[in-house]
């Protein structure tokens, strides 16, 4: 598949894993007319791993991820601008990460990064899709700025215990692309303004071949974006279940974020695309597909003002 000729999308799309879902995603998103992305991974490429990894190939076995990526993007769409960064989405690398984003695609495989990155997304009132996929099914939800319903209006918390992921429940390729897909689809029409994606979540059957789109509710009770939201600071012992802590600050990191209302934020410009930029990587977030306790929270709510995300670290 070839990509990137068509009309230019504008804004800065944040993709958050560069594996299984990551890879189709931003195959569809250039060919959609998107000229910004930003790529977090740390991970290598595995040989376990190509059949789901479509960007991959032998000769890339045992290269970073973001190396082998870039260029195999640059090869299908030369006018996709691909700002790496070497590291995990963490509370700290937040920071670093989500100024000039206007949409993120969660296409991460464990539950503590995805209520971190929708608890980040939240706080800078970023839109932000999650997908994940294992064994056979694919799941991808679309949440505004303001949330409403968001990830946790859905799962309250960090499940106890093991949950499964691709890792050990194992995962049909061709499911991770149409995760991808989907996921590239809600984020271009985000970026084109429309609100229709939001408040639903979509799941893909691979053993019935059925796709299924169905409305779910916001919680009042939500403490991301319910009517008496806890959560307006990340700490990072709120997602300790599989992160390392993260105990190397007693300053808080600010990530801005101006976000008045669902609509996305428009960013123009050249980005550098040659090399990495390196972020912390001492919280160990995994990021490829699938699988969040307390966060405090400062808020600054109010429109037009920036939020500002207090990490907490200790």
């Amino acid at each position: 598949m070839s990509g990137g000729d068509g009309e230019t999308v504008r804004g800065c799309v944040l993709l958050v894993g560069a594996g299984g879902i990551g890879g189709p995603a931003a195959i569809a998103l250039a060919a959609g007319g998107v000229r910004d992305l930003r790529v977090v991974d740390d991970d290598q490429v595995e040989i376990t791993n190509l059949h789901r990894q479509i960007l991959f190939d032998d000769d890339d076995v045992g290269r970073p991820k973001l190396e082998a990526f870039a260029e195999a993007l640059r090869r299908r769409a030369p006018r996709l601008r691909v700002d790496r960064r070497s590291g995990r989405f963490t509370p700290s690398a937040a920071a670093a990460l989500m100024p000039g984003v206007s949409v993120v695609v969660d296409a991460t495989d464990n539950f503590a990064s995805r209520f971190l990155i929708a608890d980040v997304c939240r706080l800078t009132r970023t839109p932000v899709v999650h997908a994940a996929a294992v064994r056979w099914r694919a799941t991808v939800m679309a949440v505004s700025a303001e949330g409403g319903p968001c990830y946790r209006c859905l799962f309250e918390d960090l499940p106890t215990g093991d949950a499964p992921d691709c890792a050990t429940a194992g995962v049909a390729g061709p499911v991770c692309g149409v995760a991808g897909a989907i996921a590239a689809d809600r984020a271009l029409a985000i970026l084109a303004g429309d609100g229709s994606v939001f408040g639903r979540i979509a799941t893909f059957d691979g053993l019935s071949d059925t796709l299924r789109s169905v409305r779910v509710a916001a919680r009042s009770t939500c403490a991301l974006c319910g009517e008496r939201a806890a959560i307006s600071t990340i700490d990072a012992s709120r997602y300790v279940n599989t992160c390392a802590s993260e105990l190397d600050s007693d300053s808080p990191t600010h990530v801005e974020g101006e976000r008045d209302s669902d609509s996305p934020t428009h960013v123009d410009g050249e980005r550098n695309s040659d090399a990495p930029t390196h972020v912390d990587s001492r919280t160990h977030v995994d990021g490829d597909l699938e699988s969040g306790s307390p966060t405090h929270v400062a808020r600054s709510r109010e429109g037009g003002s920036p939020t500002h995300l207090n990490t907490g670290e200790q």
